[in-house]
């Protein structure tokens, strides 16, 4: 099966500018590092991987449809708006997409609400029974994705963890394709989503093995034996039904590239950090 490489663009840029020194500098001693990781990391991924097709997903600005449902989703998050050049992750994208144009990737910015995990999960819909498709990601929330030939490609250099379905019950100890359930009981602190109270991942991963996904656990409140459990899921009814509308990756936003559009042809001569930074301007 030919391979689809799908990358969580906000997600990887972040990890480099926060964890690459930003001592490393470009032409006018402008800040690279972010540049210089995101490109590092990638081409890694790439040599590893050996993709047929890539596509990498920025998050717009055009905001999101979960925070019409629930107002304090991702609430949490630093507005970037007034923050100084030096600080703030956004002043390399551009010189990321031009780097990205250089090696022949395909990129997409999400519009009309839709956030990059929306439009890898519409990839994913399609095409999770043609290709062996593998996500960028520390995000876990792409754990629901998760099947005999989709991957979670967690980069951490050598540290690297690539979630199949195995992999993601022996970490969490539930079936990949409830993984959702499971953070709509414990919550998602990074998204700004409260869990129910008392339900850890011990409790939700014993529901979840025991009933199924959340809407079996409601309409067997009746059964569950241990009285504060039983309490606080029944007082929290809504709070968890919410949260799973949230989490839950439908696959519904449109695709920005028909797959033929996506094709990556690797280059080796082209295709190293310093050869890009190089060509593009930025040293």
């Amino acid at each position: 099966m030919e391979k689809l490489l799908l990358v969580d663009g906000h997600n990887l840029l972040f990890q480099m500018f926060y964890g690459m020194p930003a001592k490393i500098l470009g032409k006018d001693n402008k800040p690279i590092h972010a540049i210089v990781g995101f490109l590092g990391a990638l081409l890694k991924i790439i040599k590893n991987i050996e993709p047929s097709n890539i596509v990498v997903i920025f998050d717009g600005e055009s905001g999101n449809n979960r925070a019409e449902i629930n107002p304090e989703y991702k609430a949490n998050r630093m507005d970037y708006t007034d923050i100084e050049e030096i600080d703030n992750p956004f002043s390399q994208l551009e010189d990321i997409m031009k780097s990205l144009e250089y090696i022949n990737i395909r990129y997409f910015e999400t519009t009309n609400g839709f956030e990059a995990d929306d439009v890898i999960a519409s990839y994913v819909k399609m095409y999770r029974e043609k290709m062996k498709i593998f996500i960028v990601s520390n995000d876990t929330d792409f754990l629901q994705l998760v099947d005999k030939n989709v991957s979670l490609y967690v980069y951490r250099g050598k540290n690297t963890i690539i979630y199949d379905e195995e992999k993601v019950f022996e970490r969490y100890g539930v079936k990949s394709a409830l993984f959702a359930d499971y953070k709509a009981l414990i919550g998602d602190k990074s998204d700004n989503l409260k869990g129910v109270p008392k339900v850890g991942p011990k409790t939700a991963t014993k529901l979840i093995n025991q009933y199924g996904g959340v809407h079996n656990i409601l309409e067997n409140l009746t059964n569950i034996k241990l009285p504060s459990i039983k309490a606080t899921l029944n007082e929290n009814i809504t709070r968890v039904k919410v949260n799973l509308d949230l989490i839950k990756l439908t696959g519904n936003a449109p695709l920005p590239f028909l797959i033929d559009d996506t094709i990556y042809n690797y280059n080796n001569e082209k295709s190293t950090t310093m050869k890009i930074l190089k060509d593009t301007g930025m040293l």
